[in-house]
């Protein structure tokens, strides 16, 4: 009898055990299989933010010097009269807008006035600007407003313009890559000794900090800081969290 009792008992034991095996196996399953919590907003939307605040074309930074230049070169063509020195002047106008990267279309204001020394030679240019409409790219649907206020100086001497100040951007977005989600934002430029071409009014130089923040359809925010710099011929770079990554802005 003790025999037959210990070799039912040995089943027994080996059917606890494999029963807590597979509870464990099951567990440990689950946690692998389990999937992380996705980006609030992917690294490809963010730079796709920062590629349309910057370029020409999505009434960008870009856009936003061409404008200042030629309210500049209004003015200075009339220095001799002084007829614009402490002089504020604004304008609005419609832009539509279809190429290969971006489709959309802003309507533009913007306001300006001429400090002038006391021989009222021109000194700097106040240059402030107000865009509102949607745009298209490859990557992003954004439906936003841009506000720009700048310092430019170097307006009689030099071969380049001097531009200081900050753009900042904000709006919703749709996204086209990825999961396709859907975010609010908010794009946030200082920039320094921004150098832009007398001539051809491009861009040649200058560097600004970055600050994106925003909130994802589903609840979350995110904030990102980063740098740009401008590299002349049309490029720049922008660095996020240590990476960096080219960005045509003409």
């Amino acid at each position: 009898m003790k025999t037959f009792n210990a070799r039912i008992a040995f089943p027994k034991k080996l059917i606890v055990f494999a029963l807590l095996g597979t509870i464990l196996f099951s567990t440990a399953c689950e946690k692998e299989s389990t999937t992380p919590d996705e980006e609030a907003i992917t690294t490809e939307e963010t730079v796709a933010l920062v590629e349309a605040a910057l370029a020409e074309g999505a009434e960008g930074i870009a856009n936003e010097v061409d404008d200042a230049v030629e309210a500049a070169e209004l003015v200075l063509e009339k220095t001799l009269t002084n007829v614009y020195c402490g002089i504020s002047k604004d304008s609005t106008l419609s832009r539509d807008f279809n190429s290969a990267r971006f489709s959309g279309n802003y309507t533009t204001s913007w306001q300006w006035v001429l400090n002038c020394n006391e021989q009222e030679v021109p000194q700097s240019l106040n240059f402030s600007r107000v865009a509102t409409g949607e745009y298209e790219s490859l990557r992003l649907i954004s439906d936003d407003k841009a506000e720009g206020a700048w310092s430019m100086t170097n307006l009689v001497t030099g071969t380049a313009y001097l531009f200081n100040g900050s753009y900042i951007r904000n709006g919703s977005q749709e996204s086209k890559v990825r999961e396709q989600k859907s975010f609010t934002s908010t794009v946030e430029l200082t920039v320094e000794d921004l150098s832009v071409g007398k001539i051809k009014r491009r861009i040649t130089a200058g560097t600004a900090t970055l600050l994106i923040k925003g909130q994802a359809s589903s609840g979350e925010n995110f904030s990102i800081n980063g740098s740009v710099e401008f590299l002349g011929n049309g490029a720049a770079v922008v660095t996020i969290n240590g990476q960096t990554y080219p960005i045509d802005i003409y």
